[in-house]
This record gives C-alpha cells, structure tokens and sequence, in this order.
C-alpha cells in the first residue's frame, strides 16, 4: 500500500509540475503576441506619419475634379437668368443647353467647362460677353472606394490626378491592425479585370515612387487585416483572405477564394512570398499534384500572394498575366463572359 500511495502521489505531482508549465508556456505565449501587436501597432504608426507626409489628405481641389457620365452639374449664366439650369451629363458624356444645344463636357474640368460655353454663347452672337459658372452638385463618374482596415473607409471623389497614397491619406491612413499590404483592383473599359498588391514598407519606408499607381475612376483599394493572404488568377472569388490557422496551406487558400474556375491550370500555380526589403520569391506550384498526394501543400504566410493560372489553350483567350515589380504584384485577366482577346 506504501509503494501505491508514492506512485500515485508520484503521478499526481507530475500533473501539477506539468499544468504549472503549460500555464506557464501559455502566459508566454500570450505575452510574445501582446508584444508582437504592440510592435505592429508601432509600425503602422510609422507608416500613417509616412502616408500623412506623401498623401494629398485633402489638399486636392473640387476645381480638379474632372466632368464625367452621370453628375449632376449646375451651369449659370450670369447675363441671363433664362438660361441657367441643372442638368446630368448623359452616358456619352454629353450636355444640353438651350440655344448652344448638344455639347459634350465628358473629360474637362468645370473651369474648362466653363470657357467653352462662354465661348460657344459669345460665337453664336448670343451674348457680347458672357460669364458662366458651373457648380457640381453631384459627385457620380469619379469615384474611388476605399475599404477594410482604414480609420475613414468610403468612396472618395477623384479630384484632378491623384495616387494610391491620395486615397490611403484621405481615408485617415491605417487602423493598428491593417496589413502592410494594400490590394487595388480595377476594371478597365473592355471589361478587363486588373488587380494589384502593393507592399507598403517598399513604397513609404523605402520610398519606391513606381508602387504609388496613379487611380482611375471606380477603383477599388482595400487594405486587409493583418495575417492575410491574397488568391488572385483563375479563381471563382479572388481577393484578400485572412489566415485562420498557422497551419493554412495553399490549397486551404484556394478553398476559400472559391476554387479554381474551369478555365484554370491547376499545374500552373504561383507562391509570392514577401522577403523584405522590397524582394519577392516566385515559387512554382502544382494544385493537382497536391489533390493527389504527390507533392507537399505549402503553408502559406502573412503577405503570401497566390496566383492561380488559366489554361495554356485559353490564356489568349482570357489573357491572364503575372508581373511582378519588387513590392508589387500585378495580375490581369479578362474574365470570360466579356469575350475578349488581349495577348498573354
């Protein structure tokens, strides 16, 4: 009975000894991610002073803004009362007045507007010396949207020529727990999609000027949450993912963006990986391979960009391509409802 009691006085002390040091293990670990979201809060601190210094935050001018489809403007002619009125500019960028008649605005700014119809009224012998004044009263062809881990989210009126750092700026820089990696993405007139990643720490920290893309009306720029991974390419649902475990892995990713579409070439996957200092490894990858066992699933990381290749007897076709440029990633395809050949 003696030698019972120590065994199991043995026993139990060893589950004491063992609980104190999981415990122990888990305060650390709990201190060692405090700590790390205290430094990240710190470098995106950093990075807002950097965004606030280069960025417009504002300083752009409604006189700027360029007319396009759809706004609503407001015209005045000062000499008669009669012929000031509000009007919207139709889907071919055009205008009525009375006496002037069809005009097309699409394209100038209000003061270009402005001398043109001063112009057109003084050349018609309709008025000696006309003073005209348009006002904009509905903001509606240029906007960019800009969503996702930003003190201000919203759509923003793209006033004159205007940046990625102009709109990061005017939605009042970055919350604490934003990525260090902004993700653009646009469609283009033929109905090509466009998407960008861009690495923030390259173009604030190291002041690379070619990452700061200038925007185009209907941009989108969303800034994820820190610890996510891009799914760009031949997937159902590209964009930006977050890492629910450390254990994520590329096709766990692809999962979430969708899966792939039918389109796509399973063999021709793409790992981007973030290194620092502005450099990016490129690592070749086979999904089909992987759904069968016969290669490793890679585990992605914080930053990691996957891109999902289309088909090598349909990338004419959809014209899907990859660039990348020291801290950004460019991925271009169109989709194939829109029908078009671009070169690959």
């Amino acid at each position: 009975m003696f030698v019972i009691n120590r065994i199991i006085s043995l026993l139990l002390l060893l589950c004491i000894i063992y609980a104190i040091g999981c415990s122990g293990g888990k305060r650390a670990s709990d201190l060692a991610s405090s700590q790390a979201r205290v430094e990240s809060a710190q470098e995106i601190k950093e990075l807002n002073s950097k965004l606030i210094a280069q960025g417009s935050f504002g300083s752009a001018s409604p006189a700027d803004y360029i007319i396009g489809p759809t706004d609503l403007i407001e015209i005045k002619v000062f000499e008669s009362e009669k012929l000031t009125t509000t009007v919207r500019v139709s889907s071919r960028g055009q205008i009525t007045l009375p006496l002037v008649g069809s005009i097309k605005v699409d394209g100038l700014t209000a003061r270009e507007g402005e001398e043109m119809i001063e112009d057109l009224l003084k050349k018609g012998g309709y008025i000696n010396d006309p003073h005209v004044s348009i006002f904009i009263k509905e903001y509606k062809s240029r906007l960019v949207s800009v969503v996702g881990f930003v003190n201000a989210p919203g759509n923003y009126e793209l006033f004159g020529k205007q940046t990625l750092l102009d709109a990061l700026a005017n939605a009042h820089g970055l919350k604490d727990n934003a990525a260090r990696s902004v993700y653009l993405t646009r469609t283009e007139e033929s109905g090509r999609r466009q998407a960008y990643i861009v690495d923030l720490d390259q173009l604030l920290l190291n002041g690379d000027p070619e990452l700061n893309l200038p925007l185009k009306a209907g941009d989108v720029v969303y800034v994820p949450p820190a610890g996510a991974v891009f799914v760009e390419g031949a997937v159902k649902n590209p964009g930006s993912f977050p890492i629910k475990e450390r254990s994520t892995t590329v096709s766990q990713a692809i999962a979430q963006a969708g899966g792939v579409t039918g389109y796509a070439d399973s063999g021709d996957v793409k790992l981007i990986r973030y290194l620092g200092n502005g450099k990016r490894e490129v690592t070749q990858v086979n999904l089909g391979r992987i759904q069968k066992g016969k290669d490793d699933d890679p585990v992605v990381q914080d930053r990691d960009a996957i891109v999902v290749g289309a088909s090598l007897a349909k990338r004419i076709l959809y014209g899907l391509r990859l660039s990348t440029l020291f801290g950004l990633v460019g991925v271009g395809y169109s989709p194939p409802d829109t029908l078009q050949t671009t070169p690959y």
